[in-house]
């Protein structure tokens, strides 16, 4: 006899099978009921934020270090507001599951418009297939587990954002538990695929210097272990995309930083553009990871998990970690080839009495980012300024380095506290991306939360400043140190030397008891080398 459950203990059975109990959002009357069920079960944390938004970057965050997330909105009003936060997730390849309640089908059927409808029923779900590479509505229990099992699997595989939407009164309709037979995947053509490996393994053996570039996809496909074993069969030097910055271990003797094409290092840059063989593994081909890179394609590998191609050839149907762990297999050991000149390690030593720059905050923050810390970055120079902060063993980087969604890093720190709480968030940001959700905050005092936060403070749009001038670009300056009054908790720190900056940090490493935020004032016109370089390519496009 097949066995029965409901819609909603399906879709909680389905959330647990995948291993994710922490479920980010906020309740509304049309999922309000689902949080219950939720919350009964017992099983889930569930992590209320101050608005939609800040619950999606959070679970995005969240997804990026975990493998998947799950975000619980309620109709239009709350799912509507996750819009920007699920497209940057989508942008950059952050596996979230998107949970949003709707008017039951009872309620459907009258003269009376539904409150926070749109233009129809539909209006939501049409707006998420644009944002998702997945999507259903639960209106038919009978299909409604291979609906959700569907979605999901379309969010593992691709690591992408899914949309499920559950009218309120199907959460009890009784459905059928689906007795599967496992489904094989695509299998691939042996001849083929030893074809483009054979491809690969030969320019490899004529290069006299290739490198390899890793990207995002590495980390999301927990393909790590065998990207290693690749670089140290290969034995030359390897770079990461900004996406991918942090994927293993930066102190690994053949790093030799981030390539970003003409934004990054001109060092990095010159040694990757002239490599005979250039190997780009799982990497996202954007404007900030390749978009401005000077490759020449018949020296050029591009293997990512929906494509492959070996200088003008293309490959179809090739898994990334199929491709890497055979090439890694085939290699015979290599010596490591590294003719990369290192720069040597700048030793910082303390001025005093001068005013704080970007470029010395950066270069002191990375000796206090110690081993088993997360580094969370907004965008402008908090990104851009970052990129050479030498992430320590066993530590995490992340930044919306595509998208570039200003507002990320407040409530991304929630997603990662909450995830890997035996680590230690370090969280950068301009203070125009606090304005946007530095009320989050809050969730900090609440869940008692303990990062060090940066506020890089100079009144405004740095980026924008250098793009286009105009007093637009001007923004009223808070007591950013004082918020912890206001939200009951934290440290407030106000600086605007280096001393004072020392003296912060001090206290910062000394406070086990709650978050810590350090209110830096630099002056409104200074900015990062990559952050001059990117607004320089930018102009190039805005003024042509």
């Amino acid at each position: 006899m097949q066995k029965t459950t409901t819609v909603a203990q399906y879709l909680i059975d389905k959330l647990k099978k995948e291993g994710v109990y922490d479920i980010f959002g906020i309740p509304g009357d049309y999922v309000i009921r689902f949080f219950g069920e939720l919350e009964k079960c017992g099983d889930f944390n569930i992590i209320t934020t101050c608005s939609e938004q800040g619950a999606a970057f959070a679970a995005d965050a969240y997804s990026r270090m975990n493998g998947l997330g799950v975000l619980c909105v309620t109709y239009c009003v709350g799912g509507l507001n996750t819009v920007n936060a699920v497209a940057g997730a989508y942008a950059e390849k952050a596996p979230l599951i998107v949970i949003s309640g709707a008017p039951g089908l009872s309620e459907r059927h009258n003269k009376y418009l539904l409150h926070h409808s749109v233009r129809d029923l539909n209006s939501q779900y049409n707006i998420f297939k644009e944002l998702t590479v997945a999507s259903c509505q639960l209106e038919d229990a009978a299909t409604a587990p291979y609906e959700i099992d569907r979605v999901i699997g379309a969010c593992i595989e691709h690591k992408r954002p899914v949309y499920i939407e559950l009218p309120r009164d199907m959460l009890d309709a009784k459905c059928a538990v689906p007795s599967y037979h496992p489904i094989s995947p695509n299998k691939k053509d042996e001849n083929t695929f030893q074809e483009a490996i054979n491809e690969a393994l030969a320019m490899f053996k004529l290069a006299k210097q290739p490198v390899i570039i890793g990207g995002e996809e590495i980390r999301r496909y927990k393909l790590e272990e065998i990207f290693t074993g690749l670089l140290e069969k290969a034995g030359c030097p390897y770079a990461t995309t900004i996406l991918g910055k942090s994927i293993i271990d930066e102190s690994h003797p053949q790093f030799i930083g981030v390539y970003m094409g003409r934004l990054g290092d001109e060092e990095v840059r010159d040694y990757i553009e002239h490599s005979d063989c250039i190997f780009i593994l799982g990497a996202l081909n954007t404007d900030t990871n390749l978009g401005t890179a000077q490759f020449d394609l018949s020296k050029t590998i591009f293997a990512a998990h929906d494509t492959l191609r070996i200088k003008h050839h293309f490959y179809n149907n090739i898994d990334l970690g199929e491709f890497i762990n055979s090439l890694s297999e085939q290699l015979v050991n290599n010596e490591i080839r590294n003719s990369f000149k290192h720069k040597e390690p700048i030793c910082f030593e303390v001025q005093p009495d001068a005013a704080i720059s970007v470029k010395r905050f950066f270069e002191r923050l990375n000796s206090f980012v110690k081993e088993n810390s997360v580094v969370v970055c907004d965008v402008g120079d908090s990104l851009f300024g970052s990129v050479d902060i030498k992430i320590p063993k066993g530590s995490s980087y992340l930044g919306p380095a595509y998208y570039t969604s200003m507002g990320y890093a407040i409530p991304a720190g929630i997603g990662v506290s909450i995830r890997r709480p035996d680590m230690k968030p370090v969280i950068i940001v301009g203070d125009g991306a606090f304005q946007m959700t530095g009320y989050e905050l809050s969730c900090y005092v609440k869940y008692k939360l303990k990062p060090t936060i940066f506020v890089l403070n100079n009144e405004g749009y740095t980026t924008q400043r250098y793009l286009q001038e105009g007093e637009f670009n001007n923004i009223q300056d808070w007591n950013y140190h004082m918020l912890p009054i206001i939200f009951g908790g934290g440290l407030g720190i106000e600086v605007s030397t280096e001393a004072e900056l020392e003296e912060a940090l001090t206290k910062a490493d000394m406070n086990d008891s709650s978050f810590t935020l350090i209110n830096v004032h630099m002056d409104k016109f200074d900015k990062s080398p990559t952050l001059y370089r990117f607004t320089q390519v930018l102009s190039e496009k805005i003024h042509a």
